[in-house]
Protein backbone atom coordinates (compact mmCIF):
# COMPACT_ATOMS: atom_id res chain seq x y z
CA UNK A 1 0.00 0.00 0.00
CA UNK A 2 1.40 3.39 -0.98
CA UNK A 3 1.70 6.30 1.43
CA UNK A 4 -1.04 8.12 -0.46
CA UNK A 5 -3.42 5.17 -0.02
CA UNK A 6 -2.83 5.23 3.74
CA UNK A 7 -3.81 8.86 4.23
CA UNK A 8 -5.24 10.52 1.18
CA UNK A 9 -7.49 8.25 -0.81
CA UNK A 10 -10.67 10.33 -1.19
CA UNK A 11 -12.52 9.27 -4.36
CA UNK A 12 -14.21 12.66 -4.92
CA UNK A 13 -11.07 14.63 -3.99
CA UNK A 14 -13.02 16.81 -1.57
CA UNK A 15 -9.93 17.46 0.49
CA UNK A 16 -7.73 18.44 -2.44
CA UNK A 17 -10.34 20.84 -3.82
CA UNK A 18 -10.70 22.59 -0.47
CA UNK A 19 -6.95 22.85 0.08
CA UNK A 20 -6.51 24.37 -3.38
CA UNK A 21 -9.36 26.79 -2.79
CA UNK A 22 -7.82 28.05 0.43
CA UNK A 23 -4.43 28.55 -1.21
CA UNK A 24 -6.04 31.20 -3.40
CA UNK A 25 -6.58 33.18 -0.19
CA UNK A 26 -3.04 32.58 1.12
CA UNK A 27 -4.14 29.90 3.59
CA UNK A 28 -1.61 27.07 3.38
CA UNK A 29 -2.19 23.88 5.36
CA UNK A 30 0.25 21.08 6.09
CA UNK A 31 0.84 18.35 8.62
CA UNK A 32 3.08 18.37 11.65
CA UNK A 33 5.99 16.04 10.70
CA UNK A 34 4.85 13.19 12.93
CA UNK A 35 1.18 13.57 12.02
CA UNK A 36 1.21 11.16 9.09
CA UNK A 37 2.93 7.85 8.78
CA UNK A 38 4.52 8.55 5.41
CA UNK A 39 5.74 12.08 6.25
CA UNK A 40 7.31 11.17 9.58
CA UNK A 41 8.52 7.92 8.14
CA UNK A 42 10.35 9.76 5.39
CA UNK A 43 12.61 11.25 8.02
CA UNK A 44 13.16 7.73 9.37
CA UNK A 45 13.93 5.93 6.12
CA UNK A 46 10.41 5.43 4.75
CA UNK A 47 10.31 4.55 1.01
CA UNK A 48 11.58 7.25 -1.33
CA UNK A 49 9.06 9.51 -3.01
CA UNK A 50 6.94 10.02 0.07
CA UNK A 51 7.31 13.80 0.00
CA UNK A 52 6.13 13.82 -3.62
CA UNK A 53 3.00 11.99 -2.46
CA UNK A 54 2.57 14.50 0.36
CA UNK A 55 2.97 17.42 -2.06
CA UNK A 56 0.09 16.14 -4.18
CA UNK A 57 -2.18 17.44 -1.41
CA UNK A 58 -0.21 19.89 0.70
CA UNK A 59 2.01 22.77 -0.38
CA UNK A 60 3.87 23.41 2.86
CA UNK A 61 5.74 21.43 5.50
CA UNK A 62 7.78 21.82 8.66
CA UNK A 63 11.36 20.59 8.40
CA UNK A 64 12.79 19.78 11.86
CA UNK A 65 16.42 20.92 11.92
CA UNK A 66 17.46 19.11 15.11
CA UNK A 67 20.93 19.37 16.60
CA UNK A 68 22.63 18.53 13.28
CA UNK A 69 20.54 19.88 10.38
CA UNK A 70 20.61 17.58 7.37
CA UNK A 71 20.99 19.80 4.30
CA UNK A 72 21.33 16.79 2.01
CA UNK A 73 17.96 15.45 3.17
CA UNK A 74 16.26 18.81 2.64
CA UNK A 75 17.79 19.03 -0.85
CA UNK A 76 16.32 15.63 -1.74
CA UNK A 77 12.93 16.56 -0.30
CA UNK A 78 12.91 19.90 -2.11
CA UNK A 79 13.72 18.27 -5.43
CA UNK A 80 10.75 15.93 -5.02
CA UNK A 81 8.30 18.51 -3.63
CA UNK A 82 8.91 21.07 -6.37
CA UNK A 83 9.77 24.75 -6.58
CA UNK A 84 6.33 26.01 -5.51
CA UNK A 85 6.51 24.17 -2.19
CA UNK A 86 6.77 26.31 0.98
CA UNK A 87 9.15 25.26 3.73
CA UNK A 88 9.15 26.25 7.40
CA UNK A 89 12.49 25.38 9.00
CA UNK A 90 11.90 24.32 12.61
CA UNK A 91 14.94 25.31 14.69
CA UNK A 92 14.76 22.91 17.64
CA UNK A 93 18.41 22.21 18.47
CA UNK A 94 20.52 22.91 21.54
CA UNK A 95 20.34 26.69 21.15
CA UNK A 96 16.64 26.56 22.00
CA UNK A 97 17.24 25.16 25.52
CA UNK A 98 18.10 27.33 28.53
CA UNK A 99 19.38 24.22 30.32
CA UNK A 100 20.56 21.05 28.62
CA UNK A 101 18.14 18.14 29.17
CA UNK A 102 19.24 15.27 31.35
CA UNK A 103 18.86 12.95 28.36
CA UNK A 104 21.31 14.96 26.24
CA UNK A 105 23.64 12.69 24.22
CA UNK A 106 26.71 14.49 25.63
CA UNK A 107 26.95 13.31 29.23
CA UNK A 108 29.08 16.31 30.16
CA UNK A 109 26.26 18.72 29.30
CA UNK A 110 23.37 16.94 30.99
CA UNK A 111 21.56 19.27 33.36
CA UNK A 112 23.99 22.14 32.79
CA UNK A 113 23.08 25.72 31.95
CA UNK A 114 23.45 26.38 28.23
CA UNK A 115 25.84 29.19 27.35
CA UNK A 116 24.62 28.89 23.72
CA UNK A 117 20.99 29.67 24.59
CA UNK A 118 19.52 31.83 21.80
CA UNK A 119 22.97 32.49 20.37
CA UNK A 120 22.21 34.03 16.95
CA UNK A 121 25.60 33.18 15.46
CA UNK A 122 25.28 29.47 16.26
CA UNK A 123 21.65 29.39 15.17
CA UNK A 124 22.47 30.92 11.81
CA UNK A 125 25.51 28.71 11.28
CA UNK A 126 23.22 25.71 11.66
CA UNK A 127 20.28 26.94 9.59
CA UNK A 128 22.03 28.93 6.83
CA UNK A 129 22.90 25.84 4.69
CA UNK A 130 19.19 24.94 4.74
CA UNK A 131 17.98 28.45 3.93
CA UNK A 132 20.23 28.48 0.86
CA UNK A 133 18.36 25.43 -0.48
CA UNK A 134 14.88 26.96 -0.40
CA UNK A 135 13.11 30.04 -1.74
CA UNK A 136 13.98 32.69 0.85
CA UNK A 137 10.99 34.77 -0.20
CA UNK A 138 8.63 32.06 1.08
CA UNK A 139 10.84 30.45 3.74
CA UNK A 140 9.98 30.82 7.43
CA UNK A 141 12.52 30.05 10.17
CA UNK A 142 10.69 29.04 13.34
CA UNK A 143 12.62 29.29 16.62
CA UNK A 144 11.05 26.65 18.86
CA UNK A 145 12.20 27.82 22.32
CA UNK A 146 11.82 25.11 24.92
CA UNK A 147 10.03 25.69 28.18
CA UNK A 148 11.99 27.10 31.12
CA UNK A 149 11.14 25.78 34.58
CA UNK A 150 9.84 28.27 37.14
CA UNK A 151 12.62 27.14 39.49
CA UNK A 152 15.26 28.61 37.16
CA UNK A 153 16.83 31.96 38.07
CA UNK A 154 16.12 33.42 34.63
CA UNK A 155 13.84 36.45 34.91
CA UNK A 156 11.45 37.64 32.24
CA UNK A 157 13.63 40.71 31.58
CA UNK A 158 16.69 38.51 31.10
CA UNK A 159 14.76 36.24 28.75
CA UNK A 160 13.51 39.22 26.77
CA UNK A 161 17.05 40.60 26.53
CA UNK A 162 18.36 37.27 25.23
CA UNK A 163 15.55 37.05 22.67
CA UNK A 164 16.17 40.66 21.56
CA UNK A 165 19.87 39.96 20.97
CA UNK A 166 18.98 36.78 19.11
CA UNK A 167 16.45 38.34 16.75
CA UNK A 168 18.60 41.42 16.11
CA UNK A 169 21.60 39.20 15.38
CA UNK A 170 19.89 37.10 12.70
CA UNK A 171 20.24 38.29 9.10
CA UNK A 172 16.98 39.54 7.55
CA UNK A 173 17.03 37.19 4.58
CA UNK A 174 13.77 35.38 5.38
CA UNK A 175 10.78 35.49 7.70
CA UNK A 176 11.18 34.54 11.36
CA UNK A 177 8.73 33.17 13.88
CA UNK A 178 9.03 32.32 17.58
CA UNK A 179 7.29 29.59 19.56
CA UNK A 180 7.71 30.51 23.23
CA UNK A 181 7.50 27.35 25.33
CA UNK A 182 7.27 29.26 28.64
CA UNK A 183 3.70 30.53 29.17
CA UNK A 184 4.66 32.88 32.01
CA UNK A 185 6.95 34.72 29.57
CA UNK A 186 4.16 35.26 27.01
CA UNK A 187 3.47 38.84 28.10
CA UNK A 188 2.62 42.14 26.36
CA UNK A 189 6.30 43.17 26.30
CA UNK A 190 7.13 39.94 24.49
CA UNK A 191 4.43 40.60 21.89
CA UNK A 192 5.68 44.17 21.49
CA UNK A 193 9.22 42.93 20.86
CA UNK A 194 8.04 40.60 18.10
CA UNK A 195 5.68 43.17 16.63
CA UNK A 196 8.40 45.80 16.33
CA UNK A 197 10.42 43.34 14.24
CA UNK A 198 7.47 41.86 12.34
CA UNK A 199 8.32 38.44 13.80
CA UNK A 200 5.46 35.96 14.08
CA UNK A 201 4.36 34.54 17.43
CA UNK A 202 3.43 30.86 17.16
CA UNK A 203 1.10 29.99 20.04
CA UNK A 204 1.25 26.66 21.80
CA UNK A 205 -1.16 24.03 20.44
CA UNK A 206 -3.47 24.47 23.43
CA UNK A 207 -3.23 28.27 23.54
CA UNK A 208 -4.64 29.24 20.16
CA UNK A 209 -8.08 30.33 21.38
CA UNK A 210 -6.60 32.51 24.14
CA UNK A 211 -4.06 33.99 21.72
CA UNK A 212 -6.79 35.11 19.33
CA UNK A 213 -8.38 37.04 22.23
CA UNK A 214 -5.10 38.79 23.13
CA UNK A 215 -4.57 42.16 21.41
CA UNK A 216 -1.29 42.29 19.49
CA UNK A 217 -0.50 38.60 19.96
CA UNK A 218 -0.63 37.97 16.22
CA UNK A 219 0.57 41.41 15.17
CA UNK A 220 2.96 40.41 12.38
CA UNK A 221 1.79 40.72 8.78
CA UNK A 222 1.64 36.91 8.45
CA UNK A 223 0.77 34.00 10.75
CA UNK A 224 2.24 30.57 11.36
CA UNK A 225 0.32 28.17 13.59
CA UNK A 226 0.59 24.65 14.94
CA UNK A 227 -2.57 22.92 16.08
CA UNK A 228 -3.45 19.48 17.42
CA UNK A 229 -7.06 19.92 16.31
CA UNK A 230 -7.10 16.81 14.11
CA UNK A 231 -6.31 14.72 17.17
CA UNK A 232 -8.96 16.47 19.30
CA UNK A 233 -12.71 16.16 19.69
CA UNK A 234 -14.58 17.00 16.51
CA UNK A 235 -16.33 20.37 16.66
CA UNK A 236 -14.68 20.99 20.03
CA UNK A 237 -12.74 24.03 21.22
CA UNK A 238 -9.65 23.29 19.13
CA UNK A 239 -11.68 22.95 15.94
CA UNK A 240 -13.39 26.25 16.70
CA UNK A 241 -10.07 27.95 17.46
CA UNK A 242 -8.53 26.80 14.17
CA UNK A 243 -11.48 28.08 12.15
CA UNK A 244 -11.41 31.36 14.09
CA UNK A 245 -7.70 31.71 13.26
CA UNK A 246 -8.44 31.28 9.55
CA UNK A 247 -11.14 33.97 9.73
CA UNK A 248 -8.80 36.27 11.67
CA UNK A 249 -6.14 35.98 8.97
CA UNK A 250 -8.66 36.47 6.18
CA UNK A 251 -10.02 39.63 7.78
CA UNK A 252 -6.52 40.98 8.39
CA UNK A 253 -5.26 39.87 4.96
CA UNK A 254 -2.49 37.91 6.63
CA UNK A 255 -1.00 34.87 4.85
CA UNK A 256 -1.43 31.82 7.07
CA UNK A 257 0.54 28.60 7.40
CA UNK A 258 -1.17 26.08 9.61
CA UNK A 259 0.48 22.80 10.56
CA UNK A 260 -1.95 20.27 11.96
CA UNK A 261 -1.25 17.19 14.06
CA UNK A 262 -3.40 14.15 13.39
CA UNK A 263 -4.20 11.28 15.70
CA UNK A 264 -3.26 7.64 15.33
CA UNK A 265 -6.09 7.10 12.86
CA UNK A 266 -4.25 9.17 10.25
CA UNK A 267 -2.81 6.04 8.72
CA UNK A 268 -6.15 4.45 7.81
CA UNK A 269 -7.77 7.38 6.01
CA UNK A 270 -9.39 8.75 9.16
CA UNK A 271 -7.04 11.70 9.26
CA UNK A 272 -8.02 12.80 5.77
CA UNK A 273 -11.71 12.47 6.57
CA UNK A 274 -11.34 14.53 9.73
CA UNK A 275 -9.38 17.22 7.89
CA UNK A 276 -12.08 17.34 5.22
CA UNK A 277 -14.76 17.82 7.87
CA UNK A 278 -12.65 20.47 9.63
CA UNK A 279 -12.33 22.49 6.42
CA UNK A 280 -15.97 21.91 5.50
CA UNK A 281 -16.87 24.06 8.49
CA UNK A 282 -15.21 26.96 6.68
CA UNK A 283 -17.11 26.46 3.42
CA UNK A 284 -19.35 29.50 4.13
CA UNK A 285 -16.22 31.66 4.20
CA UNK A 286 -15.21 30.36 0.77
CA UNK A 287 -18.72 30.87 -0.57
CA UNK A 288 -18.81 34.44 0.73
CA UNK A 289 -15.58 35.21 -1.13
CA UNK A 290 -16.55 33.44 -4.32
CA UNK A 291 -16.00 35.64 -7.42
CA UNK A 292 -19.37 34.48 -8.76
CA UNK A 293 -21.16 35.55 -5.58
CA UNK A 294 -19.33 38.90 -5.45
CA UNK A 295 -20.26 39.56 -9.12
CA UNK A 296 -23.91 38.74 -8.42
CA UNK A 297 -23.90 41.14 -5.46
Amino acid sequence: MSPRDRFHDLPDEQLLSRLRAWRRYNVHIGLVPRASAFWSGLLYREPRGAIAEYAQLFDTALFPCGTRPDAALLARLGAQAGKEFHWTLLVDGDEMAYRFPHAHPDRRLRGELNARFLDPRRIWEAVAPLVRLVDTASCVVLLDIRGIYATEALSFDAFLGALTRCLDGLPPVCRFAVANGTPRFVLPEYFALLGERNVMHVPGPAALAATLRTPGALGADACTLRSACLAMEEEGEEWGAFRAAVRFCLEGRKPLRAYLAAGENATDGGGAERLTRLLAGLDPELARRSPIRRKAA
